[in-house]
């Protein structure tokens, strides 16, 4: 009972945290249109379904999953070089509800999450877009050993996440626009709590927004671009958090990673380049030795690799996404690939601030925070 009045309490908080910015929104609108050249409100409905990618979790899908959302955006006209070489992107701030139609193991998701939307054939009718979002995700009903104990999918109620999507938009007149296509959604604790299969939904969206343009919008053009980097980077990084292994509500293991890389610059947009990883993993040393395996010398909780860096560089932001291997691991049953997707964000001239998502074949292993040094 005290869960379930928790979770009406933190629904409630977010849908007045919702309405409450929409209507500061509106009153600013109201008394200052002249201000809001280039900003959007708009609102679409999502269908769609919990895509079972493990077996064991089959019996939480009973129904096709309605949404709604709320973006309030802001178009870019070039006043940074980086927004001029992408096309002008469309930077976003949305709030999502959906109906995961399975009241009793997992209630209703939210999420309360900036995005960017990169477009195609801007100066057309009809225009080709793809848009990328992440931030927190709230789960209402989660894992529960005596009260919901058969939702195996996720153990946490926040969550990260993640969305893509891929759509058309078509404009009627000059204020009006109508946008629809294909979004995949993922919710995730990274293994900071077990279970965490994680919920992925593909949805069809439609939807319509209004752009508050007292005009026609004026795109910035340089004549001259920056000189482009040519020159090798070299980063060392240092990251650390917490991950829970099954059985769900057992203790949580400290996890640590030293990363060394050599990036090249190839072209305004993307660096690629070589690194070393040296993995900490102190939840090993339980799998070996429940596993009746060697748990002798640093080697057991500690694995080496290589990997493969792809970057692409928005302003001081960038994303990022690393392919590697071991060099050597004790603990066999997670493979010798890795993968590693994540965001890094430069805070000063040389220092960088990062997120990264370690997984085997798409399978969480856990989250990074970390900070780092490039010269």
């Amino acid at each position: 009972m005290n869960d379930t009045i928790k979770d009406i309490r933190c629904t409630t908080y977010i849908f007045r945290f919702s309405f409450l910015f929409l209507f500061i929104f509106f009153i600013h609108s109201s008394f200052a249109q002249s201000n809001l050249n280039g900003w959007s409100i708009g609102a679409d409905a999502q269908y769609g379904f919990i895509l079972s990618h493990r077996h064991s979790m089959g019996h939480l899908v009973r129904g096709h999953t309605p949404s709604f959302q709320i973006t309030v955006s802001k178009q870019t006209i070039g006043n940074k070089y980086w927004q001029q070489h992408f096309r002008y992107p469309i930077i976003g701030y949305s709030f999502l509800f959906i109906d995961l139609k399975n009241n009793d193991q997992l209630g209703n998701a939210f999420a309360l999450y900036p995005s960017i939307t990169f477009t195609q054939n801007r100066q057309r009718k009809f225009m080709r877009y793809f848009k990328i979002g992440c931030g927190p995700g709230y789960i209402s009903k989660v894992f529960d050993r005596v009260d919901n104990n058969k939702n195996n999918a996720i153990g946490s109620h926040i969550n990260v996440f993640i969305n893509f999507t891929y759509g058309f938009n078509w404009k009627p007149q000059r204020n009006l626009s109508i946008d629809g296509g294909l979004s995949f959604t993922h919710f995730s604790n990274a293994s900071f709590t077990a279970p965490n299969l994680g919920i992925n939904l593909p949805m069809l969206h439609l939807g319509a927004s209004w752009n508050f343009n007292d005009g026609n919008i004026i795109y910035k053009k340089d004549s001259i671009a920056p000189p482009r980097e040519r020159k090798w980077h070299y980063s060392v990084i240092l990251s650390g958090g917490l991950k829970e292994i099954s059985p769900a509500e057992g203790p949580k293991y400290g996890i640590a990673s030293l990363n060394a890389e050599a990036i090249k610059p190839v072209s305004r947009k993307s660096r690629i380049g070589l690194g070393l990883d040296l993995f900490y993993d102190a939840s090993l040393e339980t799998k070996l030795k429940k596993d009746s395996a060697d748990f002798s010398g640093m080697f057991a909780v500690v694995r080496p690799g290589l990997h493969f860096h792809y970057e692409l560089k928005i302003s001081e932001f960038s994303m990022f996404f690393d392919v590697g291997g071991y060099l050597y691991t004790r603990w066999k049953e997670d493979g010798y690939i890795y993968a590693r997707p994540g965001i890094r964000y430069r805070v000063a001239k040389n220092i960088l601030l990062g997120l990264a998502l370690k997984t085997h074949y798409f399978k969480a292993d856990f989250a990074e925070w970390g900070i780092g040094y490039e010269f």
